[in-house]
């Protein structure tokens, strides 16, 4: 068993204890609520926090820029320069004339070309269309009536055409229907 001396020191130990216990429980609220503002002021602090990341370094950006549009514009422009040498008219001999020469007889040539080439054109070509026309045919048919015929005719003939006689040119024409119907002069198939 237990004696009394054991008993009151472990007794003694126990209200030490308890004593330290009453101590810290006193202190404890304190605490807390000290705890409770230092969360309160980091709460504020974490949603009003404002982060600032340090400026990026752009210069190398805008240098790889500033070079890619450098070879784009050399390229482009390096490509319309040949389009225009190309494509070019010119006027006035450009680089000491040595291209200036060839150049006008490339054109000399080519507009003499063209210009014989409408002139054949229009010299075979319309008179044959010409030539070919209805009132062609007319003037064949009026030029065989007229060596057909014999002096006092021919003459009658050429007084109509001279005195512009509509009515009796008109009687010669080949497109005639009365002329076909008649058969006269020769000429009716």
């Amino acid at each position: 068993m237990i004696n009394e001396t054991n008993f009151n020191s472990v007794m003694e130990d126990f209200t030490k204890e308890l004593q330290a216990v009453k101590e810290v429980v006193k202190v404890l609220p304190a605490k807390v609520e000290e705890l409770t503002k230092k969360v309160d002021g980091f709460k504020s602090k974490i949603e009003n926090i404002q982060v600032t990341a340090p400026a990026p370094e752009l210069l190398p950006v805008h240098k790889i820029i500033a070079d890619g549009f450098t070879t784009t514009k050399n390229s482009v422009q390096r490509q319309l320069n040949d389009l225009f040498i190309k494509n070019r008219i010119l006027v006035l001999p450009e680089d000491g004339g040595k291209s200036f020469l060839k150049i006008m007889g490339k054109r000399f040539m080519i507009l003499t070309a063209l210009a014989l080439t409408i002139g054949f054109i229009s010299r075979f070509g319309f008179r044959y269309w010409y030539m070919n026309s209805e009132n062609t045919r007319y003037r064949k048919w009026w030029y065989w009536n007229y060596i057909k015929l014999d002096k006092n005719g021919k003459q009658e003939m050429f007084n109509d055409l001279d005195s512009f006689k509509v009515a009796d040119i008109s009687s010669y024409r080949t497109d005639s229907i009365e002329r076909y119907q008649k058969g006269g002069n020769g000429v009716a198939y």
